[in-house]
């Protein structure tokens, strides 16, 4: 995750977007511009997904995590995401499968993020 976080921080420079040093919330029409930047990106691979081309899915699938590192970036939370990811990912195994979806079931631990910040 820290290579690409660095090439799509390269490509933030390169082009003058925000590169926060420590997490941070970013002002409104930032936060609402990464939200339509992630939205196309995630309709585009759909779009590759119905025509049945992998090749689309591929480049939309990379499309999709270069909008989430440039998310990621502009948040300055690309010291404590790798954390962040095991956090939420223990509790993700901490759920239960259950006609065909994740539920939280008894044995269900909430993800510990306050630590971070």
């Amino acid at each position: 995750m820290k290579k690409q976080l660095a090439l799509v921080k390269e490509f933030h420079e390169k082009f003058r977007q925000l590169n926060s040093s420590k997490p941070s919330l970013i002002p409104a029409d930032r936060a609402n511009n990464r939200h339509r930047l992630m939205k196309e990106e995630v309709e585009e691979y759909l779009k590759g997904v119905q025509a049945g081309d992998i090749e689309n899915i591929a480049k939309e699938l990379a499309d999709i995590l270069y909008s989430v590192y440039g998310t990621i970036l502009e948040h300055g939370l690309q010291d404590q995401i790798e954390a962040i990811f095991e956090e939420v990912h223990k509790s993700n195994m901490s759920k239960d499968y259950s006609e065909y979806k994740m539920i939280k079931g008894k044995n269900y631990v909430k993800a510990d993020l306050k630590r971070f910040f």
